[in-house]
Order: C-alpha cells, then structure tokens, then sequence
C-alpha cells in the first residue's frame, strides 16, 4: 500500500475525539480566514485551529499522517475557496456597479452631489425699509 493510502486508511480507524478535533480545525480555519467574525473572534478562531490541530496530531496513531491530512483539509478548503471565486467573477457577481469608498463611509466618492446653493434677494438697508 502506498503512503497515500495508508494515510486515508487512517480515516477509518479514527476515535470520535480524532473526528471532534479535526472538524474543529476545519471550522476553525474557515472562520479565521473568513470575515463573518471581527478581529478578535478572528483570532480565537485561529487559537481554536492551532490547539486541535495539535490535539489531532497528538490523539492519532501516526502523527505525519495527521500532519497530512490537516494538509489535505487545507488545500481542499482553499481549492474550494478559488472555485468559488471563479465561478462568482465569471458569473458577473464578484463586480461592484458603484465606486466604494475605502478610507471611511464619508469619503467624497461615497457622498451624493450637492445642489448649487440658489442666491439670496438683495436685503435692503436703512431705515426706508422699516416704513
């Protein structure tokens, strides 16, 4: 049997404990590097990743073949990444039709056009204007 083989034939003589940290990993990893969560979740997300990763290496029978397969899970997640992209822009939905503003919300670009202000009627002065 070859490498490859006896390291998905690791699969199935997995624990429930291997499965738990493994999914974690993966979850983990799709969050850190996903914005659905702030800066901070974002980072205990990769904490999670980085303490089961190593939990799954060290619960596993073989620890290169765990280091493998966390390998295997992250090129799958960023090949799934890049198909999704490609297949968006070649749909047409990764393109904006209106300029965002990068620096702030009030950035001129974000900002409509305000209308010219109309001129005000001459006032009159002195006290011919109070008769």
């Amino acid at each position: 049997m070859s490498v490859l083989g006896e390291v998905f034939g690791s699969l199935g003589s997995m624990s429930q404990l291997q499965l738990l940290l493994a999914f974690v990993a993966c979850a983990g990893y799709a969050f850190a590097q996903g914005n659905l969560l702030p800066e901070k979740g974002r980072r205990v997300a990769w904490a999670a990743t980085a303490i089961a990763a190593i939990g799954f290496a060290i619960e596993s029978e073989n620890w290169t073949f765990a280091a493998m397969l966390l390998g295997f899970a992250v090129a799958g997640l960023g090949t799934f990444v890049a198909l999704v992209w490609i297949t968006s822009r070649a749909l047409g939905f990764g393109q904006n039709s209106a300029p965002v503003a990068t620096d702030s919300m009030f950035a001129d670009s974000a900002l409509p056009a305000l209308p010219e202000p109309r001129p005000r009627p001459p006032q009159a002065t002195g006290p011919a204007h109070f008769v």
